[in-house]
This record gives structure tokens, C-alpha cells and sequence, in this order.
């Protein structure tokens, strides 16, 4: 019974933290300023297209 009580724990946190990180990526995309484009805005938005906002959501890119 323990074991499959973990693993569905497990299943949903595979499922939901990407999915997390792909919605922050967005989000930090939208609201970056875009007046200079810069490294940021091009980062998040790159990685929001191509799926790699689940790793880069996560992560704090500071521009001028």
C-alpha cells in the first residue's frame, strides 16, 4: 500500500513541477522589460517555445 501511495506522489510531482516551471517561464517572459531587448527576454521566450521553460522557469535571469 505504501508503494503506490509513492509512486503516485511521485507521478504528480513529474507532472506538476514542469509544468510549474513552464508556467513561470511564460510569466517572466510577459513581464520582463522589453523596452532594450535583452538576454532575458530572449532566453525566457526561446524556452517557453521550445519546452525547455520547465528548467529555465526556475531560474532568475537579471538584466539591465
Amino acid at each position: 500500500m505504501k508503494e503506490g501511495i509513492t509512486l503516485a506522489i511521485v507521478s504528480i510531482a513529474l507532472v506538476l513541477l514542469p509544468l510549474i516551471g513552464e508556467v513561470l517561464c511564460i510569466y517572466k517572459a510577459v513581464k520582463c522589460n522589453w523596452e532594450p531587448v535583452g538576454k532575458s527576454e530572449i532566453i525566457y521566450t526561446v524556452s517557453a517555445i521550445t519546452g525547455l521553460g520547465c528548467i529555465v522557469g526556475y531560474i532568475d535571469i537579471k538584466d539591465k
